[in-house]
């Protein structure tokens, strides 16, 4: 037997053996495997070998192990001096909130708080005002890591953040404009705390305690945190690794945030598990890609979809063409280039890279930062699929039944499309070791875990091919809208609709994108007597991103103005035939619709003939099945 085989086989029995109640029942060290143990031993043995790159410095494991055990005296020096003072418990965690873009003082945290048992959370730069003081408050921590450019949305947030004063707040840069005296230099406070003996303070570690909490979209304002497990972080790293063959050699682009879990579950995890390396980056350009990854030697890419479509589209405009692009790229001297692994990318652009710059795969997965359902295209899948599924992943309609499979036309439509696309959901419970519940947040994980299924929020269907099931994505439900890979609740971006001068009523869902996941769209009803202002509505955006707490992401693509709203017996208006509907000016001629794109300062009026450019845009992506699917 192969040893690759044996090693998945032994892996999958693992992990259907390693559930909650076994982990308790037979001791937290199970095969040892928690992330603490993997930082102290891997970054040790391979402790000259370069571990990451970022802005031409590069930092070997040795010194990344250094440096964690440097920030983990931190922390666990801030510990002692909370349960000291009694605003912390003896045997409670201490929580350590990130609000910054990526640089290595993210990477040291993080793993600093793996070794010293404190709880990280991954506060999403979008989040602003009450969303970034309710994320805060929810969080408990102790203390606050942020950026001089982010320093300033924490200062304004502060006033409502409960447990957290300025000298709370560690600055992880050199600011270069005036700060609150009482903000601490984070270099100088690990320095100072190696002075401090606090190894009593430190808590026993358990595989199944949470080491991060990453954000996903809330059911209401407020977005959710998921908690990572030591044992989840491995198991992601290790079933990525499996998958997608990555050794010690490889090196990889990790330009999403490290907000994100895409970052953690797919980019740090199987590079760090294998010994390879990788190029962090402070926040994701599209320009800045080609000459990075000849530069650095990378071969490894983690992605979501829309970032890649714009590295395309960058390579497309530099050269003039795709095909100029392959000539000068694809038998590069320096191109090392072999393998992608993300998800929200389209076929079209797959298949572009891939050419590109003659590319092994491209690993289009489908997953969620809760994780219990992933799946991925491999090598020999239909292209257009995101990779075969378990019995257990099921497809299920408004009332809870199973989907027949999906039946496909000659063209590759889904021709039962009604019958065939419901919620993708997975058969299992709460007692299992991907994701047990939200944190803080027990109505949102009794949402997700209903009769014996963990449901996804999103559609798909299932396709018979060659005797197996694979799976298809179909978009979001009507409550949650998916963007730039990531998920929040259409809740989010109504709050904002709803008080836009003049509106009466108003609706948001996602629309189709022609690149990858979807755009933001609101339907708005005005009150009587007022008309609808393009570009005061563009401006009452912009203006409650910089003051109101509204996430960039959340503003609006679409505009859709109509009369009054269609409500039923109980006054409630139902979203999905207008989100059927979407934009769609050619099967919908009569309706008032406004669209923005990237740069404009101002909405503008769709006609016909701006929506037959949009169409095209579809077309050239392989996309304009979505935007007619409704």
């Amino acid at each position: 037997m192969k040893k690759s085989v044996k090693m998945s086989i032994t892996w999958g029995f693992a992990m259907s053996f390693i559930n909650q109640k076994n982990l308790v029942r037979y001791g937290v060290g199970f095969l040892n495997i928690r992330f603490h143990f993997l930082l102290m031993t891997g970054l040790w043995w391979r402790r000259n070998r370069t571990f990451f790159i970022f802005e031409d410095k590069a930092y070997t494991y040795g010194e990344t192990r250094e440096q964690a055990q440097r920030f983990a005296r931190l922390f666990l020096a801030e510990r002692k001096k909370r349960v000291e003072a009694g605003t912390l418990g003896k045997k409670d965690r201490m929580a350590i909130a990130i609000y910054q873009e990526n640089n290595p003082a993210f990477i040291f945290s993080h793993f600093g708080a793996a070794l010293a048992n404190c709880i990280v959370f991954a506060v999403n730069t979008g989040f602003r005002g009450e969303t970034l003081s309710g994320v805060m408050n929810q969080s408990g921590a102790a203390i606050l890591i942020t950026d001089p450019v982010h320093l300033g949305e924490v200062m304004k947030a502060m006033p409502a953040i409960t447990a957290l004063g300025a000298s709370d707040v560690y600055l992880s840069e050199k600011s270069p404009g005036p700060v609150d005296p009482a903000v601490q230099n984070l270099d100088d406070a690990v320095d100072k705390a190696q002075s401090v003996d606090a190894d009593q303070y430190f808590l026993p570690i358990a595989n199944t305690s949470p080491m991060i909490v990453i954000y996903t979209s809330g059911m209401t304002g407020l977005p959710k945190g998921v908690p990572c497990t030591h044992i989840k972080l491995y198991g992601a790293g290790l079933w990525t690794q499996m998958r997608i063959r990555l050794n010690k050699n490889d090196r990889g682009y990790i330009s999403m945030p490290l907000f994100h879990s895409n970052a953690h579950y797919v980019g740090i995890m199987p590079l760090l598990l294998v010994g390879g390396s990788f190029v962090l980056k402070r926040k994701f350009s599209a320009s800045a890609f080609e000459e990075d990854m000849l530069k650095y030697g990378v071969t490894y890419l983690n992605y979501v979809g829309q970032p890649l479509h714009y590295i395309i589209t960058a390579l497309e405009k530099k050269y003039g063409s795709g095909e100029a692009v392959g000539k000068t790229l694809a038998n590069h001297p320096h191109n090392n280039f072999k393998k992608a692994h993300g998800n929200g990318a389209s076929v079209v652009d797959r298949k572009k890279l891939k050419r590109y710059l003659n590319m092994h795969h491209i690993y289009e997965l489908y997953g969620s930062t809760e994780a219990p359902i992933t799946t991925a295209n491999k090598p020999g899948d239909p292209i257009e699929s995101l990779g075969r599924i378990p019995g257990s992943v099921v497809i299920l309609d408004e009332q809870g039944k199973p989907c027949p499979p999906g039946i496909a036309g000659p063209d590759g439509s889904l021709l039962n499309y009604d019958d065939a696309v419901g919620e993708i959901c997975k058969k299992m419970g709460k007692d299992n070791v991907f994701f047990d519940g939200y944190h803080g947040n027990t109505k949102a994980t009794e949402q997700k875990f209903r009769e014996g299924y963990f449901h996804s929020g999103d559609l798909g269907h299932v396709r018979i091919v060659n005797g197996r099931r694979y799976l298809y994505f179909n978009g979001r439900t009507d409550d949650w809208i998916r963007k730039d890979g990531e998920n929040f609740s259409a809740e989010n971006v109504l709050h904002y609709a709803q008080i836009l001068p003049g509106v009466s009523e108003a609706i948001a869902f996602g629309a189709p994108c022609e690149v990858s996941d979807e755009k933001v769209m609101i339907v708005v009803q005005m009150k009587e007597g007022r008309n609808f202002d393009p570009r005061a509505a563009y401006e009452h955006f912009m203006h409650q991103q910089q003051n109101g707490g509204m996430d960039p992401k959340w503003m609006p693509d679409y505009i859709r103005i109509i009369e009054a709203f269609p409500v039923t017996t109980t006054q409630k208006i139902i979203v999905r035939p207008f989100k059927k509907q979407n934009f769609n000016l050619a099967e919908n001629p009569g309706m008032e619709i406004y669209f923005r794109r990237r740069g404009d300062t101002t909405y503008h009026r769709m006609t016909p003939e701006l929506f037959r450019a949009i169409e095209d845009d579809f077309e050239k992506t392989g996309r304009l099945s979505v935007l007619n699917s409704g």
